[in-house]
């Protein structure tokens, strides 16, 4: 789900060098592109880097994915009725995440990626109060990215 406030990283299509600043760089999307558009066609964004770049990237154009949503608190996505075991956080905001082994077991984007459970799990994640979940692979001996 991606919308202009979404915080974005370097995706698995990413093929554009150090135009985000380096790998780890993190920027916001500013435009969704539509059908038509010249300068950002559908399945396109227009990214505002944080070291100042901006610029277009695909988003299912042709098939590549050059970004990956890291966070999508900034445009209002909450969990209303779920309290983050980690922090315990009431009313989750931004992406969930919903352990796939542990009975009711969920963490905000910061305790996820901050290892507050047990990285053997795997987990789901919810970009948003309605979605179907996203299934994600364990997090043990995943390569670790300073943002």
């Amino acid at each position: 789900m991606l919308a202009p406030g979404v915080r974005i990283v370097r995706g698995p299509d990413w093929s554009w060098g150090n135009q985000d600043g380096g790998e780890g760089h993190v920027g916001t999307v500013c435009e969704i592109g539509k059908a038509g558009a010249v300068g950002s066609p559908d399945k396109t964004v227009v990214v505002q880097w944080d070291n100042g770049t901006r610029t277009n990237y695909r988003v299912g154009y042709l098939g590549k994915f050059d970004l990956r949503a890291i966070d999508n608190a900034q445009i209002g996505v909450k969990h209303p009725n779920i309290v983050c075991d980690g922090c315990d956080s009431q009313g989750i905001a931004g992406m969930r995440y919903k352990c796939s082994v542990c009975y009711d077991y969920d963490l905000c984007y910061m305790c996820y990626h901050g290892d507050k459970h047990d990285v053997t799990h795997s987990f789901k994640r919810f970009d948003s109060a309605t979605s179907t979940g996203v299934d994600l692979p364990v997090r043990k001996n995943a390569k670790k990215t300073r943002t």
